[in-house]
């Protein structure tokens, strides 16, 4: 047996292959053929190279044991999953679509990739660290997503997610990407507190280019060839918008942006709570908002 079956034997996942049908599995919001362009533009495209500084900064807070397991639901493309397993992480991809995972799994076989729904996650309860939960909610029943990342958490374990920001920045791109709804803080927040989580980090992301968003939405709306802009920046733009977004980055650890399109959350569960659901075993956003919400430590241990 392979160390990726001895992974999965442990935390009661089943491997995905060619041959996996969507048996029991909710249909997902998005074509497939998204995929193919997600994966062109993730190791690059500004947006993306943002959104894993600061996760990457979150990883390196919260003080991941060695040996804990990081979950990524709804890894489409799987290519965080590659990225946290160069980076030394104990790491497992989950998603729908088999698509992205057998496209990975041909190009990395030793990943740990299972098809399943982030809603109904092919895992034990209690047996991750850490839930990766990246522009997943909005897709699909977000408070069943939550539950289920409560569900496999071990006590005291984390969940990292990014959603789409302000409902009224709905535009065809949301519709193109499936979203089935925009979230305010508000909303992120109580998503977070039915299912059990304690905030500890809720921060907006893209603040500096929002000008260029409402621009760009703006057009979109009134002249359709402009709808794929941001997606699609030339290479000079597109390292221009690196900049900006890297400096947002840096200066987001000291100021905290009133605004931007994207809203990211850190929470954690319980140390001492136990699973609510062992069915399937076999403000505005301020850092520490819930009261008294302890700072995670700093660690170099399991981080890149």
């Amino acid at each position: 047996m392979d160390l990726f079956s001895r992974a999965l034997n442990l935390i009661g996942g089943h491997p995905c292959s060619a041959e996996t049908r969507f048996q029991g599995i909710a249909t997902p919001s998005f074509h497939p053929d998204r995929l193919e362009r997600i994966a062109r533009m993730e190791a690059g495209h500004f947006w993306f190279v943002g959104r894993r500084a600061i996760l990457q900064h979150w990883l390196r807070r919260i003080a991941l044991p060695a040996e804990g397991l990081v979950l990524d639901a709804g890894c489409g493309t799987g290519w965080t999953v590659r990225w946290l397993a160069d980076q030394g992480f104990r790491v497992m991809g989950v998603d729908v679509l088999s698509d992205g995972l057998r496209d990975l799994k041909a190009r990395a076989p030793s990943l740990a990739l299972v098809q399943g729904d982030a809603r109904r996650l092919p895992l034990r309860a209690g047996g991750v660290f850490a839930v990766l939960l990246l522009d997943v909610l909005e897709h699909l029943e977000d408070h069943e997503a939550l539950q289920e990342a409560q569900r496999v958490l071990k006590p005291g374990g984390w969940v990292l997610l990014s959603v789409p920001a302000f409902p009224w920045l709905w535009s065809a791109r949301d519709r193109e990407a499936g979203h089935r709804r925009r979230y305010t803080p508000m909303m992120l927040r109580s998503r977070l507190k039915e299912a059990g989580f304690r905030i500890i980090d809720m921060r907006f992301y893209m603040f500096l280019l929002f000008p260029l968003i409402l621009a760009s939405r703006w057009a979109g709306r009134h002249h359709p060839g402009f709808q794929g802009f941001e997606e699609r920046p030339s290479r000079w733009l597109n390292r221009l918008l690196l900049q900006v977004v890297r400096l947002e980055v840096a200066m987001g650890r000291w100021i905290r942006w009133p605004w931007g399109s994207t809203l990211l959350a850190l929470a954690r569960k319980d140390p001492l709570c136990q699973s609510r659901n062992p069915g399937l075993d076999g403000a505005s956003p301020q850092a520490g908002e819930d009261a008294g919400a302890p700072e995670p430590p700093s660690s170099k241990a399991g981080a890149p």
